[in-house]
C-alpha cells in the first residue's frame, strides 16, 4: 500500500525553496549554466533547476545546490511490476535488485568496494509503477560517482551465481512476512481489493513467480523496459557546467528502445459490503483493513480529497482517532488514506484491537465513514484541515534532493510543477462543499472490502456478515 505517489501526497516531497516564508530565507547560489529557470511568486520560490532531454530521449534535471559539497544523482525507470506480467510476478524486482550485484567490468564485490571508497552505495527501490537507482558522493567525487552509477544502469550483467543469490534472499524475504502482522494484513488486503491486477500483489513476487524467472527473462526485460527514453534523470548539488556536459556524454550513449505497452487486468468492482477473515492461532491482536477501489494520482479531485480526509483520518485531531482511539479506547491508532498510483488506487482504513473487540472496531470505524459521506466536514474542520496540510507544506520543500524527486515524480505522473508553486493557494481556495462532495463520490463505505487478521476466536464476531474464511497454520 506504499508507493511513489506519497511522494506527492504526504510532507516528504518538495525541496529546497528560496524563501518558504517571509520569515526565513536560504541564500542560493548562481548555478553553473544558463537555462536554469526559477517558478513560483511572491515569497515563495522553487530553487533554480534546468531541464533537458538528450537525443535517446533521457529527461535530466539538473538542480544546483552549493549548501553541502556533496552530488547525488537519482534515476526514475518507468517501469516496475506493471510491467512484468502475470506469469512472472517478481520479474521487475528482480532485475532490478540485479543492477547492483555486478556488471560488465566489476563483479559485485569490486563494484561495492568501490562504491564504499566514495562513502556511498547504491539504493535500488522497485515498486509497482516506478524503480528508482539513487548514490551521492562528496562532490570531490563526482566524477567517479557518475562512472560507477551509469555503469550500474546501463552495463549490468546479470551473472548466473548472482541471479541464484537474489533470489534466494527474496524467497526468504517472502517468508518471513507472515511474521509481521501489519504488514501481512496490508499485503492481503491489496489482494483483496485488486485481484489479479499488478497493485493486488507484492512487487517482490511470489514464490512460484521467482522460481520461474530465468536469465533470459531477466535479460529481456531490462532491454526491453530498462530504457533512456523510457527514464529521467535528476542531478543534484554542487557541480559546474564540466559535469553537467559529461552527465549528457555519459548518459547520451545509453541506446533507447521502442517501449511496449503492457495490457494488465483490470480490478475487481464490488457492490455490497465483503468481510474477509484470515485467522491463525495464537496471534494476541487483530489487524482490521477497510477498502475499496480510489482515485489515480491524475485525478482533479486530488486535492480536495486529501483535504476531506483530514478530518475522516488523516491527522490525529480527525473522527477516527476521536471515536475509535479517544471516546472508545479501541485501538491505539487508526488512520485513512487515498494511495494514489498511476491507475487507480485504493482508499484504506487501517487500524488494529484486542481480538475481544474486532468486531466492534470494524463497525465503529465503518460509521464513522459512512457519518461522514452523509453528513460532510464542517467549516471548521475543513479549516483545521487546510491549515494542517499548508503547515506540514514547508517541511516538504527544505532540500533539493526532495525537489528532484518532486521533479521525477510530477513528470512521471503528468502533473506540471505548478502543483508545488501553487499548492497553498490551491489548498486555500478548496470549499467545504467541494472537499465534502469529492469524497461523496469517491468513497462508498456499503462496497468497502474488509479484512481482518486475527485469532480463530474471532469468527462468531463476524458470522452475520458472512465472511470468507481463510485459516493459516
Amino acid at each position: 500500500m506504499r508507493n511513489l505517489a506519497l511522494a506527492l501526497t504526504l510532507p516528504l516531497v518538495c525541496t529546497a525553496v528560496v524563501s518558504c516564508s517571509s520569515s526565513g530565507k536560504k541564500t542560493v547560489s548562481k548555478p553553473p549554466s544558463d537555462g536554469y529557470v526559477t517558478k513560483g511568486n511572491g515569497s515563495f520560490k522553487l530553487q533554480p533547476y534546468k531541464e533537458i532531454t538528450l537525443s535517446n530521449g533521457l529527461k535530466v534535471f539538473f538542480i544546483h545546490d552549493s549548501s553541502l559539497p556533496r552530488v547525488s544523482l537519482t534515476l526514475m525507470m518507468k517501469t516496475g511490476s506493471m510491467q512484468e506480467g502475470s506469469q512472472k510476478p517478481g520479474l521487475n524486482a528482480l532485475t532490478a535488485y540485479l543492477l547492483e550485484q555486478g556488471t560488465q567490468s566489476r563483479d559485485a564485490l569490486k563494484l561495492a568496494d568501490e562504491f564504499g571508497q566514495l562513502g556511498s552505495s547504491v539504493d535500488v527501490s522497485p515498486g509497482a509503477d516506478v524503480t528508482t537507482v539513487y548514490a551521492d558522493s562528496l562532490s570531490s567525487g563526482a566524477d567517479t560517482l557518475l562512472s560507477l552509477f551509469a555503469d550500474v544502469a546501463m552495463n549490468p550483467a546479470f551473472k548466473d551465481a548472482e541471479i541464484g543469490r537474489m533470489r534466494s534472499q527474496m524467497l526468504a524475504a517472502l517468508q518471513k512476512k507472515i511474521d509481521n502482522p501489519s504488514s501481512f494484513a496490508d499485503e492481503k488486503m491489496d489482494q483483496f481489493i485488486f485481484g489479479s491486477h499488478p497493485y493486488g500483489r507484492d512487487t517482490n513476487g511470489t514464490p512460484d513467480g521467482l522460481r520461474s524467472i530465468n536469465k533470459q527473462d531477466i535479460i529481456k526485460h531490462y532491454l526491453t523496459f530498462y530504457r533512456p527514453n523510457n527514464a529521467s534523470l535528476a542531478v543534484v548539488g554542487s557541480f559546474d557546467l564540466a559535469f553537467e556536459n559529461r552527465i549528457q556524454e555519459v548518459f547520451g550513449k545509453w541506446t533507447k528502445r521502442t517501449i511496449p505497452e503492457v495490457a494488465v487486468d483490470a480490478p475487481p468492482v464490488n457492490e455490497s459490503l465483503q468481510v474477509k477473515l484470515i485467522v491463525k492461532k495464537g496471534l494476541q491482536q487483530t489487524q482490521i483493513r477497510l477498502g475499496q477501489l480510489g482515485i489515480a494520482r491524475k485525478n482533479d479531485d486530488f486535492l480536495r480529497l486529501r483535504l476531506a480526509n483530514e478530518t475522516v483520518g488523516g491527522s490525529f485531531a480527525s473522527r477516527l482517532n476521536q471515536k475509535v482511539r479517544d471516546d472508545q479506547g479501541l485501538t491505539y491508532s487508526i488512520y485513512s488514506y487515498f494511495d494514489v498510483r498511476k491507475e487507480r488506487g485504493s482508499y484504506d482504513v487501517t487500524t488494529f484491537t484486542k481480538n475481544e473487540t474486532a468486531a466492534k472496531t470494524m463497525e465503529e470505524a465503518l460509521k464513522v465513514v459512512s457519518d461522514f459521506v452523509s453528513s460532510g466536514a464542517t467549516e471548521q474542520e475543513v479549516a483545521a484541515g487546510r491549515n494542517q496540510l499548508i503547515g506540514q507544506f514547508p517541511r516538504a520543500i527544505e532540500t533539493a534532493d526532495r525537489l528532484a524527486y518532486n521533479l521525477l515524480a510530477l513528470d512521471f505522473y503528468g502533473i506540471p510543477v505548478d502543483y508545488l508553486t501553487d499548492y497553498n493557494k490551491t489548498v486555500g481556495n478548496i470549499k467545504p462543499k467541494d472537499a465534502n462532495a469529492a469524497f461523496k463520490k469517491a468513497v462508498e463505505p456499503a462496497k468497502f472490502k474488509v479484512l481482518v487478521y486475527g485469532d480463530e476466536k474471532i469468527i462468531p464476531q463476524f458470522e452475520k456478515y458472512k465472511p470468507t474464511i481463510e485459516r493459516i497454520k
